[in-house]
């Protein structure tokens, strides 16, 4: 008699190299539910949304290099290439660095002069709330300070920005277009060189390429009014610093040092009290990915927003053209992709507006809104992928499966399976299963030692399943 039992949809890549013939979900969502009055959860694995085409601000394909809603107008201001767009409209500036990711910070209402900045990695374009743009560099302010690293933060009255060689500039109090000579603070105090500054909470965390480091408003009559907090000093530092991406107190990057004796990379996310490595323990081939992009990962791009409910870490890697996704909730990785084939997604900056998720596109010019009830991607269909990883069934004999259903929603549509009994090398012919039935099932799927079966489902249409359920004969 076969024995059936429910194989859940769910768990981490565990790619052997950079193939696909391993363990790998893509194009998806995991969904824990638990009830705890009866002591049970359920795990969903839902298609993830697709994209609907918002705007193009060049009206033609422009290198994206950032996005971001100023709530203060309402508006979305992007970076295509060299210029910066308030919705559809060209401010009028042509940008000192034509390429590499731009950063933005905001003052407050309760500043003198409440302003969007944003900085190009050379110089810093002021932004009014009626769309007027003042350009700040060494012309303005000849103590401005030049080389800088790109990202900026306003905090307590300041402008901080930092600059390669290790320093962590802050403009003039309430003046965020005058600097002076002595207002800085050097960060490097392990050598390392400083990459990126970011804001948590009351404190400013510097990440340099073996350390980070944190500071707060000390008040200091002069010179910079930070101090270092040194026992909350990192042993760790940032590969990239396009791989920086926040949400809320949450804050995940692509770490390593390998001064430090660790010339491995890993993810990980800082948040409040707790700074925890988030790949390793739980998706160790993504550290592998993360150490085959070598220099290039310096090209990487992520984004953090909560999608359909998810608070996620979207990480794009140029060399390997994939893109993994963290969900910070359930603490599990999957994969997307734009299309089949094993393109990766090609948002690489996010923002949100009343609920509506904008990614910006990498290479076409666009700013796409990431619908909850769309399953396309700019009109075309895109395919979700479950491939569990591979298994005998408990036994090494023969074994006999006549027949595999799948636990899910009644949805439009067939679900193709396949499978491999030679560790991956090829796959057998899909056959469908009929998702608008009520048994959702196949017979007859031959015999096998060791195997690893995929799922695939490309329709336009909502599609959320919970597990497979193999029924299996073991041979003599």
């Amino acid at each position: 008699m076969a024995t059936a039992r429910p194989i859940p949809f769910i768990g981490p890549p565990t790619q052997r190299a950079t193939g696909t013939g391993d363990q790998r979900y893509v194009n998806v969502l995991f969904e824990i539910i638990k009830n705890e009055t009866v002591g049970e959860q359920t795990v969903n694995c839902i298609k993830r949304p697709g994209l609907l085409n918002s705007t193009q601000p060049p009206a033609a394909a422009a290198t994206g290099r950032g996005l971001y809603l100023w709530d203060h107008t309402g508006k979305i201001y992007t970076v295509f290439a060299n210029k910066i767009w308030s919705n559809t409209t060209d401010l009028g500036v042509t940008l000192a660095a034509s390429s590499g990711r731009v950063w933005f910070t905001e003052t407050p209402a309760s500043s003198s002069a409440r302003l969007l900045i944003v900085s190009d990695g050379t110089d810093n374009y002021n932004i009014t709330n009626a769309d007027v743009i003042t350009q700040i560099d060494e012309v303005d302010d000849a103590d401005y300070p030049t080389n800088n690293l790109g990202p900026i933060l306003y905090m307590d009255g300041y402008l901080f920005q930092p600059r390669s060689n290790g320093q962590l500039w802050n403009s003039d109090l309430n003046d965020f277009d005058s600097w002076t000579a002595a207002s800085f603070l050097n960060v490097d105090t392990h050598g390392g060189g400083l990459e990126a500054i970011h804001i948590l909470k009351d404190q400013i965390v510097a990440l340099t390429k073996n350390r980070i480091e944190f500071f707060f408003n000390n008040g200091n009559p002069t010179g910079s009014p930070l101090l270092r907090i040194d026992q909350n000093t990192l042993f760790t530092g940032l590969a990239a610093k396009n791989s920086l991406a926040w949400a809320g107190d949450i804050m995940i990057f692509v770490a390593e040092n390998s001064s430090g004796g660790d010339g491995g990379r890993f993810v990980m996310m800082i948040s409040p009290g707790q700074a925890k490595d988030i790949s390793s323990d739980s998706a160790i081939p993504i550290n592998r990915f993360l150490s085959l992009e070598l220099q290039t990962i310096g090209t990487c791009t992520a984004w953090m927003e909560r999608v359909a409910g998810h608070l996620i870490y979207v990480l794009n890697l140029d060399l390997s053209e994939r893109t993994f996704v963290y969900h910070v909730d359930s603490g599990l990785w999957c994969e997307w992709e734009i299309a089949a084939g094993g393109a990766k997604f090609d948002g690489i900056a996010a923002t949100s507006n009343s609920g509506e998720i904008y990614i910006q596109n990498a290479t076409n010019g666009r700013v796409h809104v990431l619908g909850t009830t769309t399953f396309q991607d700019s009109a075309a269909n895109f395919t979700v992928t479950l491939q569990p990883g591979r298994t005998n069934g408990g036994s090494q004999n023969r074994k006999f499966e006549s027949g595999i259903s799948i636990i899910g929603d009644t949805t439009t549509g067939s679900v193709a399976y396949s499978y491999s009994d030679n560790d991956g090398t090829t796959f057998n012919t899909a056959r469908n299963i009929d998702m608008t039935t009520a048994r959702k099932r196949l017979t007859r799927c031959g015999s096998f030692y060791n195997r690893i079966r995929r799922f695939t489902y490309t329709q336009n249409a909502a599609f959320r399943v919970q597990a497979f359920v193999p029924e299996i004969d073991v041979g003599s």
